[in-house]
């Protein structure tokens, strides 16, 4: 497939699964974790999960499956 938003979801659940792996062995090899670590680590792989649900939304969304919200971008 060549439909840029199939590549654009493609790209981000790569990079999800890049930061998952990256976690894991960080963490495998530490006793101890700082909670501000972990609250820092947990928030940017927070971030991957919503690029990766964009861009599922703007896929179905593009195929008719539900209408276009306002602003998928804002954070209540």
């Amino acid at each position: 497939m060549n439909d840029p938003d199939v590549n654009s979801l493609m790209k981000a659940a790569s990079e999800r699964q890049l930061a998952v792996a990256a976690l894991r062995k960080k963490y495998g090899q530490s006793e101890s974790i700082p909670t501000e670590q972990l609250v820092l680590d947990m928030r940017e792989l927070l971030s991957t999960e919503r690029v990766v649900l964009d861009a599922i939304i703007t896929l179905f969304v593009k195929l008719g499956h539900g209408a276009v919200p306002a602003d998928r971008t804002s954070t209540p």
